[in-house]
């Protein structure tokens, strides 16, 4: 249950930061991606039309940054969650009972990032607390802010997210 989780317990992991990369972005991934979220810009799609623009190449979509819940090949089945998801991708351990809710994110886009660049991450985990609800009873609310760099460790997103942990009803 949410309200097995002590927020007190987890100060000490408040700060904490977790390096990855996302490697190079390609065309066919940003593509794909807008595509799927029904965008049909033409800098996500056309690489022509994108350099008139002055790019490089496709731009990727903002939001496709932040939507890469693991860059990596994840966990076995076996080791996930109920909910599909990996625990091990979370600053705190989670009951095994409770769902994990996104809570919202907040984009500052520095600049775009194009179709081929590298991109790199930092995840730090800003805050823990409680908030108690009258449908879903105590909530736990987990802030991380990821910073997404570029080639040459340009400064490119940045994404203020709250993930909250709720009991399942």
């Amino acid at each position: 249950m949410s309200s097995d989780i002590d927020p007190s317990a987890h100060e000490d992991a408040i700060g904490t930061t977790v390096e990855y990369d996302l490697g190079r972005i390609t065309p066919l991934m940003s593509r794909r991606y807008a595509r799927a979220v029904e965008d049909d810009n033409p800098l996500f799609h056309d690489a022509e039309y994108a350099r008139e623009q002055g790019y490089d190449d496709v731009v990727v979509p903002p939001n496709f940054l932040s939507a890469v819940i693991d860059p990596t090949a994840g966990a076995p089945a076996d080791e996930l969650r109920e909910d599909g998801l990996d625990p091990t991708q979370f600053p705190i351990e989670l009951p095994p009972e409770a769902i994990l809710m996104g809570g919202g994110q907040d984009l500052s886009i520095h600049r775009y990032v194009t179709a081929g660049e590298h991109v790199s991450v930092e995840a730090t985990f800003t805050d823990v607390y409680q908030r108690d609800s009258e449908q879903m009873g105590t909530l736990t609310f987990m802030e991380e802010t990821t910073e997404y760099y570029g080639d040459d460790d340009d400064h490119v997103l940045t994404c203020d997210e709250t993930m909250i942990v709720g009991d399942r009803q």
